[in-house]
């Protein structure tokens, strides 16, 4: 057995694959994007808006993992929807760059939906009444489309049913005699009614209040340095539970790559134990990944706080 340590170093070229990193730092300079949405509901970080997840996902290396349901997809443990739960190191890292904004959903509602300006009222019950005009639109055209194909099906039937011969009285076998009326000629109540659209936003946009007044942190949890020095250099991570790590670190999207470590982030003057370092080091190696590990270097004479992390594969398994 064979024991590989390397140091990545604040320079390394470990991943060649640097494009994800130089996105992230273009739009960050860009003043044209919207800030995200982050909403804080029971202490935890979610982001409602699919536009919002897409531009995090994309632009700044956070992918994070959908908690919500498909109301029409039967297999609830598979595939997830909306909203997109943050890990409280992914919220830390978008609102200290000015790419994301908190807010406390609770509160927030509350005083914006009892608030005296009734210019803003009528704006979200505008925006309310603008969405269900649409949904309204959409499923007419649906009804429409279904209608149309219906009436080809019925076309097609009565034609066929009159090119095929009548059967008389007495081919007539029915058991209390007298002919079966037609069930296609009975006109149904309630087929022209326009059904009335409820709409529930999905999104508080129509609430939102600019970027100045909404002042919020979060607390930058433990393993906080080792993600940001890691997501800073385009790697994505994904929570590393099953493996038994912090993170699942991987060199570009998840959806395009496997996992090349597995990071867990150490104090300084934290002792480490002999049995974690070789553990992990073999169950990665098992896994065809490294096992990574660092920590913050204390700040010293007020200079820019470092971080170091080491890379474990173990060869001849």
């Amino acid at each position: 057995m064979i024991l590989w340590l390397s140091a990545l170093h604040k320079d390394s070229k470990v991943d060649p694959r640097r494009s994800e990193a130089r996105t992230m730092a273009a739009a960050l300079e860009d003043p044209s994007v919207p800030p995200v949405r982050i909403s804080k509901i029971a202490d935890r970080y979610l982001v409602f808006d699919a536009e919002d997840v897409a531009t995090i996902r994309r632009s700044h290396n956070i992918c994070s993992v959908l908690v919500g349901t498909t109301p029409q997809n039967p297999t609830q443990n598979v595939f997830l929807s909306l909203p997109l739960e943050l890990l409280p190191e992914e919220a830390s890292v978008l609102i200290e760059n000015k790419v994301g904004r908190l807010v406390e959903e609770a509160s927030h509602h509350l005083s914006s939906l009892r608030s005296p300006d009734k210019a803003t009222r009528q704006a979200y019950i505008a925006l309310l009444k603008e969405r269900r005009s649409k949904a309204q639109k959409l499923l007419a055209e649906d009804q429409a489309k279904k209608a149309a194909t219906e009436q080809t099906r019925r076309n097609k039937g009565a034609k066929s049913a009159a090119t095929q011969p009548k059967p008389g009285p007495e081919g007539d076998d029915s058991l209390f005699g007298g002919a079966v009326p037609d069930k296609s000629s009975k006109p149904r109540d309630g087929v022209d009614a326009k059904p009335s659209v409820a709409v529930t936003p999905t999104t508080s946009e129509g609430l939102l209040v600019p970027l100045g007044e909404v002042e919020e942190t979060v607390p930058r949890p433990l393993a906080g340095p080792l993600h940001q020095h890691l997501q800073s250099r385009g790697y994505f991570m994904t929570p590393g539970l099953r493996f038994g790590a912090d993170y699942s670190v991987y060199p570009g999207d998840p959806l395009r790559y496997h996992a090349h470590f597995l990071a867990t982030n150490y104090d300084w003057d934290e002792k480490i134990p002999m049995l974690d370092i070789v553990g992990s080091g073999r169950l990665g190696t098992s896994v065809k990944k490294g096992f990574l590990f660092g920590g913050e270097v204390p700040d010293v004479n007020g200079d820019t706080k470092q971080v170091r992390a080491f890379c474990v594969e173990w060869a001849g398994m």
